[in-house]
């Protein structure tokens, strides 16, 4: 006979049959046996599992964003912000940080730095705590000792990933926005090349310049209607003057240039002795005198000498110097034509000047019109060169701002808890052999008793059925029940 068909005789009558002593003794020998196999079992986890000790540390993340603002004075403002990393409920950076500390670089430098292959290193035991922020890490070894220099080795490792992580996001972006930048630079010095080529083309520099050239137009105007007025006050003056006088504009101008010359003047005087004397000469004495005929031929000698020296500083001819009125002056009529004269002086002086102040005005005028459109021109390239450095100065002010959140993409992390030395070994676990033991033989005996129970229970419920049935049914017979 086969084991497997003595197993089944076997099971068939502990369960269905024999006599009351035999049955009791079978429930017991398997009580027992069951009850035996179950410590020895629990005995055989406590005596051949090895002891382990496990060691942990807990991180904390704080979660806040960051943010900073800087502001350029005459170049505008720039700022960064930050979110909090809890803020997506898509994201867990907890998560994410499990998942990297189960990765096989982590591992690997883990298990490199312990000096282990990376199959020997104890995978470690994360736990994220419900509605918190923090990270339960342990691992288990041999030896309290060893259990916490793996986990510190983790720990340290994980930090450092970390840090390698951020300085590459870092270098790369600093990569890619330096070439952002040098396109910007590019830009400005563009637009720059642009204005200061229009500038030396033009000669025009800036706005001021040609809004100084426009003012000064006008400034010629208002200088040139004062220099009108003045002129038209002096020539009243002339009129006026020459009224009074009785004599011409020109007679007084001649008149005036033989006074101002000192060799027509000492002739003048000297003529003008000797006229006196012929007159006085002339009622007392014949013409035949000889004083009289001296003064005479002196007379026609400094005649002839003033009209030689006024035909030399007037260019008239000899005898309309002569007739020139007003050749000696000597009172209140004198200071007149000096008067006239230097009005007349003054006109010409402000005819000199309107007629400068016009050909200005007609240059500066020509000058403006000239530059018109390359001021035009000048405002567009000027305000190309602000937006462009504007631009360029926001983007460097970026730059080092976000280079300010150092935690931007991978949050800050902070060891809460560090490694610690293992107290107690972590299994074989006797109270949890122990409790296990007593279970098993708990639910053994449960289940014999229910199954030594069974017949009695079953008679009962057959009873209450049969009891229930109507009596015209009763023919039909009882079935009778079997002890077991």
């Amino acid at each position: 006979m086969t084991p497997r068909l003595l197993f089944r005789r076997a099971a068939r009558r502990l369960v269905r049959g024999g006599g009351l002593a035999g049955r009791s003794r079978r429930y017991w020998m398997a009580g027992l046996g069951g009850c035996a196999v179950i410590w020895c079992a629990a005995a055989a986890y406590l005596v051949v599992t090895p002891k382990s000790y496990t060691a942990s540390f807990t991180f904390i993340l704080p979660g806040t964003g960051a943010g900073s603002s800087l502001n350029l004075e005459n170049l505008g403002q720039a700022s960064t912000n930050s979110a909090s990393a809890f803020s997506s409920p898509d994201m867990s950076p907890t998560e994410n940080y499990r998942k990297m500390m189960l990765s096989h670089r982590v591992i690997s430098e883990a298990a490199k730095e312990a000096g282990l292959p990376e199959t020997a290193f104890p995978t470690p035991r994360i736990e994220l705590a419900e509605m918190t922020k923090m990270i339960m890490v342990s691992l288990t070894a041999r030896s309290p000792q060893l259990a916490r220099d793996r986990a510190e080795i983790l720990r340290r490792v994980f930090l450092a990933t970390l840090d390698r992580l951020r300085n590459d996001e870092i270098v790369t972006r600093d990569t890619a926005e330096r070439d952002m930048l040098d396109g910007y630079r590019r830009g400005l010095q563009q637009a720059r090349d642009r204005l200061i080529s229009h500038q030396v083309k033009t000669g025009l520099v800036s706005l001021e310049q040609y809004n100084g050239i426009v003012t000064s137009v006008e400034h010629l105007r208002a200088q040139m209607l004062d220099v009108e007025a003045r002129l038209a006050q002096s020539r009243s003056g002339v009129e006026m003057l020459t009224r009074q006088l009785g004599t011409s504009q020109d007679a007084a101008n001649l008149a005036m240039l033989l006074r101002a010359d000192p060799i027509f003047q000492t002739n003048l005087d000297s003529l003008a002795k000797d006229d006196a004397e012929i007159a006085r000469l002339s009622g007392t004495r014949g013409e035949a005198n000889a004083r009289l005929q001296d003064l005479r031929a002196e007379q026609a000698s400094l005649e002839g000498r003033i009209v030689s020296r006024g035909a030399e500083l007037t260019g008239h001819r000899s005898a309309a110097i002569l007739k020139l009125p007003d050749l000696s002056l000597r009172d209140e009529r004198a200071r007149l034509f000096e008067r006239m004269v230097g009005e007349l002086a003054d006109c010409q002086a402000l005819e000199g000047m309107r007629a400068k102040l016009a050909a200005q005005i007609e240059q500066e005028q020509q000058r403006v019109v000239s530059l018109a459109v390359a001021a035009s021109r000048l405002d567009d390239l000027k305000r190309d060169v602000q937006v462009a450095e504007a631009v360029f100065s926001s983007a460097l002010a970026r730059i080092g701002t976000s280079k300010a959140d150092f935690f931007a993409s991978y949050p800050l992390v902070q060891t809460l808890e560090a490694p610690d030395l293992p107290k107690h070994p972590s299994s074989p676990m006797t109270m949890l052999a122990l409790a296990g033991a007593l279970a098993a033989s708990f639910f053994l005996t449960l289940a014999l008793v229910m199954t030594w129970l069974r017949t009695e229970l079953l008679r009962k419920l057959l009873k209450s059925g049969l009891s229930t049935q109507p009596s015209s049914e009763a023919g039909y017979g009882m079935p009778q029940a079997r002890s077991i």
